[in-house]
């Protein structure tokens, strides 16, 4: 008897393959490709609300800033949200440092320890270093489609979703 997938078929080396990503616990490597898109975001039960002025939340929200940054991450381009303050003020303080500067130029770490109220994260710059021409590539690829307000209008596409036939 013969099992529902094909006999060729293997799973994918890291990561989910998503296009978004979210620091999970452990250290997440990643570059900072291009300029962040900027927000707030509430909540509307479970789903995720993202607007781009603090003013267009409805009455009595308290919306959290948040940046949405493209990313080459687990060897991939991913979108990755941070509305973690911590990380922000850190990336940040980076950014604005005469010894580490723009952060297009070095990949960061961000240590993501505990768990729920528990949660700490710890911010780090790696070494100043060039680009992997891989990467180099894939962003030169992704950036004909990638439009960085789509995060106020419900989401980036990824080629997989748009593939999947349900």
């Amino acid at each position: 008897m013969s099992g529902l997938l094909s006999s060729d078929y293997a799973l994918p080396e890291g990561g989910n393959g998503g296009l978004y990503a979210k620091f999970q616990p452990g250290e997440n490597r990643f570059r900072i490709l291009g300029q962040p898109v900027v927000g707030y975001i509430y909540w509307n039960g479970k789903t995720p609300v993202r607007v781009k002025s603090a003013s267009e939340a409805p009455s009595g929200e308290k919306p959290k800033h948040f940046w949405q940054l493209p990313v080459w991450m687990d060897n991939d381009i991913k979108l990755l949200d941070c509305d973690k303050q911590s990380v922000l003020k850190d990336l940040f303080r980076l950014d604005k440092s005469a010894d580490w500067g723009n952060l297009l130029e070095y990949d960061i770490i961000v240590s993501r320890d505990g768990q729920n109220m528990d949660t700490t994260y710890t911010t780090n710059p790696c070494p100043k270093a060039p680009l992997p021409d891989n990467a180099k590539e894939a962003w030169t690829a992704f950036k004909d489609t990638y439009d960085p307000n789509a995060v106020f209008e419900g989401g980036q596409k990824s080629t997989e979703e748009e593939k999947l036939p349900f």
